[in-house]
């Protein structure tokens, strides 16, 4: 048995799978999940901190240390859907409207280059547009790739980023999680999105931009759409 927060669980597998989709306040709710399960969340979070010795990373398969009773990370579906069909945890992600989630990654991506984050090859991307960015087929819709291997329905739960106050709460309260401290609003990017000497400036992104990424990314446009209307959110 392990306690958690002053709870019991006979579980003896994994009791939660968070799937954190790439700018939709994952970090944020990594601090949350880290009050609620403690030493008992696995500590990973980047894919090659899951991966760190593999050249496949959307298609291997994930390894858990003992003693761990929850994951959040930049995992898929396919990587932990063994865990599903033997532990049958609850499986939990965020979505976010997809265009402002890929203006989002630009301006990460682009701010990652700066620093020196990146490899060789995407350093030689710090010229690029959102569009040239957006047009990439690895870079468009990702939520659906990411999530693709359940329906949408047998998510335990999927909250939507732009609700994410009100939804912890709903969360909370299905979790029967204990009070939770306030969740930190974490953006590693959100001062450099204004601020930058990207070919893209913020201030310039007009309609048909964001027309354009939309229709790069129909398929998120679809999901974000399911997902509103399983919730009931108009």
């Amino acid at each position: 048995m392990r306690l958690i927060k002053g709870k019991i669980s006979n579980q003896t597998g994994i009791e939660l799978i968070s799937i954190h989709i790439p700018k939709t306040g994952g970090r944020s709710f990594h601090e949350v999940l880290k009050q609620v399960y403690g030493k008992t969340l696995d500590q990973r979070f980047e894919k090659h901190h899951f991966f760190p010795k593999s050249d496949k990373q959307e298609t291997a398969a994930v390894d858990l240390p003992e003693g761990i009773s929850g994951i959040h990370g930049h995992l898929h579906i396919s990587q932990v859907l063994h865990i599903i069909n033997t532990d049958n945890p609850r499986v939990i992600t965020w979505v976010r409207d997809p265009v402002d989630r890929v203006i989002s990654n630009y301006y990460y991506f682009m701010k990652r280059i700066r620093e020196g984050d990146t490899t060789a090859k995407q350093k030689g991307k710090a010229l690029f547009s959102l569009l040239d960015y957006a047009s990439q087929p690895r870079r468009q819709n990702r939520m659906t790739a990411i999530l693709s291997g359940i329906e949408l329905i047998d998510f335990f739960f999927i909250g939507i980023m732009e609700n994410f106050a009100s939804d912890l709460k709903i969360l909370s309260r299905k979790m029967d999680w204990p009070e939770l401290n306030e969740a930190p609003h974490i953006n590693n990017s959100s001062s450099f999105k204004q601020h930058n000497d990207c070919t893209t400036q913020y201030s310039d992104i007009d309609e048909a931009m964001r027309m354009e990424v939309a229709r790069l990314n129909n398929n998120d446009i679809l999901l974000y759409a399911e997902v509103k209307k399983l919730r009931g959110i108009e």
